[in-house]
């Protein structure tokens, strides 16, 4: 992720936060997912740069999981960028995050925006196990059966979202691209 990627994401976690006045961060993550999903059946493109890795309770953007966990080997800007922007609750509450000022609207599109208060609306306040059940669709089963690191793929995803046809065609032919440039 470029640093502008890794200040996007911050900026998605900022106006999830506060949207919702805090949250804990399986329902971020699963916001996230669903936003970004929701933005790449309809765009072409995802709205967070982050790897999306199949783990049992679903769908989690890897890079930031990472951070948010406090994984040694996290990617240092994004955590330092998070420590900075977003607080963590403390003992038994570890899990919950709070904004420590509102987002930068100048990192989200209105696209962004839009999929962001949708996937609010519909996730932010779904019971675990609801929220659970809802994200492992058929990508998230595949990658999970899958050895190694269970990374989800973009096409998958697309599908799981009910990308048309043309569209799973464009995201198809985006990719080849950027492998070829890569």
């Amino acid at each position: 992720m470029t640093h502008f990627d890794k200040q996007k994401l911050t900026e998605v976690i900022l106006y999830i936060l506060n949207k919702t006045k805090g949250l804990d961060y399986y329902h971020v993550f699963k916001i996230i997912y669903f936003a970004n999903i929701a933005h790449l059946a309809k765009y072409g493109f995802p709205m967070v740069s982050d790897e999306f890795c199949a783990l049992p309770d679903g769908p989690v953007p890897s890079i930031l999981y990472n951070c948010i966990k406090g994984d040694a080997y996290c990617d240092k800007d994004l955590k330092h960028m998070l420590d900075n922007t977003v607080s963590k609750g403390a003992d038994d509450a570890y899990y919950m995050l709070e904004a420590k000022r509102n987002a930068d609207s100048d990192y989200l599109s209105k696209a962004d925006i839009e999929a962001l208060d949708r996937s609010i609306a519909e996730n932010g306040s779904l019971p675990y196990g609801e929220l659970r059940a809802k994200s492992h669709g058929e990508e998230w089963g595949r990658a999970y059966k899958q050895a190694g690191r269970k990374v989800m793929d973009i096409v998958g995803m697309a599908k799981d979202a009910m990308a048309s046809e043309d569209m799973i065609e464009y995201i198809k032919e985006n990719l080849a691209v950027e492998a070829a440039l890569a």
